[in-house]
């Protein structure tokens, strides 16, 4: 058994995050003849849009725990907002399916499938929060795909970098190349490669500091509505 780690290329992540949301706001447009989800953003659909952030990291961890059975401390939750990041890593070994089933889930649940309902309904702000989901899926988009390229009995683990992960695999994947993914490191597989850090919830410091401008945001904005 090998091992192969691979780290996404963030600026290409960025560029099809816009290229996506921009193509969601034109096919929105073309299905309903508006767009006036967009007159729906406020502080209000601000803070909606980040429990949604941290719903759709909940849904890959429920995507690891149904399949994989993996163990609670295995799975850490964590922020990195100065990478533009909220993360679900899961520190065991998982199948292919396992992995691909815990990609798909925010991507489903609360991007496809919120995103019809809110077609459905005419709910702008269902409309929004699902074009924001999709868009910031476009890793998890990339990552099904190329996982879906790789071999059968592949497995996946995070170890302890948020914006790369590794494959276990009885084949050689160090001639194959897949869109967006950098290979960093292979070699041999053996209890060496392993994640270290098992905390379940990690937040950096730059994050912090983040989450409390956004707060004190949040607060100032809110207070303003209720003046006005």
């Amino acid at each position: 058994m090998k091992y192969f780690t691979y780290k996404m290329d963030l600026l290409v992540l960025n560029i099809l995050a816009v290229i996506l949301i921009t193509i969601m706001i034109f096919f929105t447009y073309f299905i309903t003849g508006s767009i006036s989800f967009i007159d729906s953003i406020n502080v209000f659909s601000l803070i909606f849009i980040i429990i949604i952030l941290f719903i759709h990291e909940i849904l890959h961890g429920i995507g690891f725990f149904i399949l994989g059975k993996v163990k609670r401390k295995s799975i850490v939750f964590g922020a990195e907002l100065e990478k533009g990041i909220f993360y679900c890593m899961c520190k065991e070994p998982v199948s292919k399916v396992n992995i691909l089933v815990a990609l798909s889930f925010p991507l489903f649940f609360i991007g496809i499938l919120t995103y019809i309902i809110g077609i459905f309904l005419g709910s702008d702000l269902l409309i929004l929060l699902s074009i924001f989901n999709i868009s910031g899926s476009i890793g998890d988009i990339l990552m099904l795909i190329d996982i879906l390229l790789m071999p059968k009995d592949i497995c996946y683990l995070d170890l302890d970098d948020t914006t790369s992960f590794t494959i276990l695999s009885k084949e050689d994947l160090s001639k194959k190349r897949y869109f967006s993914l950098k290979l960093e490191k292979y070699g041999k597989y053996s209890d060496n490669v392993k994640a270290k850090d098992y905390t379940k919830i990690k937040v950096s410091k730059s994050s912090k500091w983040i989450f409390i401008i956004l707060i004190i945001f949040i607060i100032i904005a809110f207070i303003d509505l209720l003046v006005t």
